[in-house]
């Protein structure tokens, strides 16, 4: 399931290599970079990591905070992939390479902190001037012992594309972590239980995906983390709903409200498929389209299958209909936002 969002964003990041280099006329610490081009890298720092490697995960670790991590074997496989150029970072290792090893040598994290070293790493790493700029100026303050925080690439970033491949890293942490929690929830459960689980969050993965996609302005240069964030907020969102009804608090619906909810629904999709329709190029709804939101209203029906299909079979006590009309009126508010001002 996590692996089907990250996909999908993907698609969206063209590429990672910011638009500035050191040779660019604008680029505003030319001159600062050139001091750190010689600082040499210590050899013994370098060793021989495996030919395939993915410095990003090593550090990172399954739970996104690097439990029981080698730290020598993430700065081995950091210089690996800061050997192959630029065609890393083209392939998504955007958290590895010189950007990595800026981070290491910065904060000190198996190796002795050196920042004349780490400098030269962030300028090689290169990004958006302004990023490069607060790199800089942040490894000052680590040097000068203003900042006693271990540094993060993320911590200056001014990029659109950048924050979006930052909410992304954030997001496969935290969707690793609901996972777990996710596990820990079903445990006891009967096995038809679990699988109807796995059906309705199947489902609810292709709905909240569609949501990211076809439902989300993606016109700007930060739109990996609009989407990334569109999908998270119903990702976290249905693991604290599906909690607080194991706790018995259920939502406040009648199965006779379905019917006026729907009706309802039935109105706020014509009215945004209108909207939409009548500004079809780029209007103030920016890249949504009416075929976009048919399409994600399809996906959100099967969804909502799904989910009365899992309710019979863990919350018999509550009707059918009154599942329907919590997950509609759900839906009509996502429809009224769309063309809300």
């Amino acid at each position: 399931m996590r692996h089907s969002v990250i996909a999908a964003i993907s698609l969206l990041l063209s590429n990672p290599l910011l638009a500035a280099t050191p040779d660019d006329p604008q680029w505003p610490h030319e001159a600062e970079c050139r001091k750190w081009a010689d600082i040499q890298v210590p050899p013994r720092d370098i060793g021989h990591a495996p030919q395939q490697c993915d410095a990003q995960s090593l550090y990172y670790g399954k739970d996104g905070k690097g439990t029981g991590r080698d730290l020598a074997a993430v700065r081995q496989c950091a210089y690996r992939e800061r050997g192959t150029g630029a065609a890393v970072k083209e392939q998504g290792a955007v958290f590895g390479g010189s950007g990595l090893l800026m981070m290491l040598y910065a904060n000190g994290e198996g190796v002795a902190r050196n920042i004349p070293l780490a400098k030269r790493f962030a300028c090689e790493y290169e990004g958006a001037p302004m990023e490069v700029s607060g790199r800089l100026e942040h490894l000052d303050a680590i040097a000068s012992g203003k900042d006693r925080k271990p540094m993060d690439i993320c911590d200056d970033v001014t990029s659109g594309l950048m924050m979006g491949f930052c909410a992304k890293r954030e997001g496969d942490s935290a969707r690793t972590q609901r996972d777990t929690n996710w596990t820990s929830l079903q445990s006891s459960w009967s096995p038809a239980q679990r699988g109807a689980l796995a059906e309705m969050r199947k489902a609810a993965d292709a709905y909240f995906i569609s949501v990211s996609r076809e439902e989300t302005d993606m016109s700007g240069t930060a739109r990996g983390m609009m989407a990334e964030n569109a999908y998270d907020n119903l990702d976290k969102a249905l693991l604290t709903d599906v909690a607080n009804f194991e706790r018995g608090k259920f939502p406040k619906m009648r199965a006779q409200d379905f019917v006026a909810a729907d009706r309802g629904l039935n109105a706020t999709y014509k009215k945004v498929l209108t909207r939409l329709n009548a500004n079809p190029d780029s209007g103030p709804y920016g890249t949504v389209t009416a075929e976009g939101v048919r399409t994600t209203q399809r996906l959100w029906l099967g969804y909502r299958d799904a989910w009365v299909r899992f309710a019979a079979a863990r919350y018999p006590a509550v009707a059918a209909d009154a599942w329907r009309a919590w997950l509609t009126r759900d839906r009509n508010g996502a429809l009224i936002d769309i063309i809300s001002d």
